[in-house]
């Protein structure tokens, strides 16, 4: 698990619509100790992530000159450090399938309650993940197909590891692990791990079994 951000968080703010930015700084500021800065552009953020050390980045995946994808993707390189919130209006399958699988630390649809988008801050800023009710009820109701992010941790339930073991080696927390367990069960018919295990083994849903 990430370690918590001591200082005062350095968020970047990255959206095209400003009234939006102002909205976002507006109940950061009142909730949380931070310095933020605003992007309207992939451009921008990088830019600005040159000039200054980020430790949040809240991000929207529609973006004038870019995907927020790939602006995660960048930001990842140049600054694996940053812990990356995405804040999307997007709630369509394939789309919450990729965030899934586009390995941020937090998920927040512009649909759920703006305290979600605080709580998704305070928790990546002590080094846990978060995703919204809505966004949890959204991948509630995704196709059958396992995400990348579920093989992952379907493997190692194979393997016979525990919540506890696969959450250190994700470096992510135990309720996450304990989501994306869930979301196995759910996602190929399986009651408990063990029957999970069984399915994964005998229809080949892992190719490295």
């Amino acid at each position: 698990m990430n370690k918590t951000i001591e200082h005062s968080a350095r968020i970047l703010v990255v959206d095209d619509h400003p009234i939006v930015r102002k909205g976002i700084d507006a109940l950061l500021c009142h909730t949380t100790a931070a310095t933020i800065a605003e992007a309207s552009c992939a451009a921008e953020a990088i830019d600005i992530s040159r000039k200054q050390s980020v430790d949040i980045a809240v991000i929207d995946l529609e973006l004038p000159d870019a995907n927020g994808l790939q602006l995660i993707t960048r930001l990842r390189c140049t600054m694996p450090q940053t812990r990356i919130v995405v804040y999307t209006m997007h709630e369509e399958p394939w789309i919450i399938d990729e965030l899934q699988d586009a390995n941020v630390d937090a998920i927040v649809l512009k649909g759920d309650d703006p305290y979600e988008l605080q709580m998704a801050v305070e928790s990546v800023k002590i080094g846990i993940e978060y995703y919204s009710s809505r966004f949890k009820k959204c991948a509630d109701n995704a196709p059958g197909r396992l995400t990348e992010r579920e093989k992952e941790v379907l493997q190692m339930m194979c393997d016979g590891m525990s919540s506890k073991l696969i959450a250190e080696k994700m470096c992510v927390s135990e309720n996450t692990v304990e989501y994306h367990r869930k979301q196995i069960l759910r996602r190929i018919g399986a009651k408990n791990n063990v029957q999970a295990v069984s399915i994964a083994l005998k229809e080949g849903l892992l190719p490295m079994i």
